[in-house]
């Protein structure tokens, strides 16, 4: 009996760690296909630091720094990411998960490797945001977010009178 109890102990002490290091990941993670192979980004959650590794040329294998950190006051491991191919080069967005304030850096014009804040927070008090992502449209990017307790989704366009500006879109999940 008492064999039991010690398994029961360790199984529970072992969930308990492996939960907790999941949610403690410094790292968030995306890729890009081209002609010549593929891109591979991450970003350290509390930085903002990206870091670029390729699988071709001569630098192939081996990750590398690119562009500054994120200024903000907060230093919660709590950013996540969001890299896509444009026209131009690449673009790199990050979203605070306690403001939802949105973060853009480029990789090309003359800004290139410095992040920028762009628009407002989130609206609202919750601050339980999840599932930050970032799409091309014709007129420019579209950010999508969504409060991780209750669903409510946030949608902010860089185009149109509205521009900036986080709108609550549908409403919540039912429980």
């Amino acid at each position: 009996m008492i064999e039991i109890k010690k398994l029961k102990l360790i199984f529970c002490l072992f969930f308990i760690f492996s939960i907790s290091n999941l949610s403690a990941q410094q790292l968030e993670f995306e890729t890009s296909s081209g002609t010549n192979g593929t891109a591979f980004y991450a970003i350290d959650k509390t930085t903002g630091q990206i870091s670029v590794m390729l699988d071709y040329y001569s630098k192939a294998g081996k990750w590398e720094n690119y562009g500054g950190i994120i200024e903000r006051d907060s230093l919660e491991n709590n950013l996540s990411f969001c890299a896509l191919k444009t026209k131009n080069g690449m673009a790199f967005f990050s979203m605070d998960g306690t403001t939802g304030q949105v973060y853009m850096m480029l990789d090309y014009y003359s800004n290139a490797g410095k992040w920028e804040s762009y628009g407002g927070t989130l609206p609202s008090s919750a601050k339980g945001y999840v599932g930050f992502q970032v799409d091309i449209r014709t007129k420019g990017f579209n950010y999508y977010a969504m409060d991780g307790d209750t669903g409510q989704v946030y949608l902010m366009l860089d185009y149109y009178s509205n521009a900036g500006k986080w709108e609550s879109y549908g409403g919540t999940i039912p429980k």
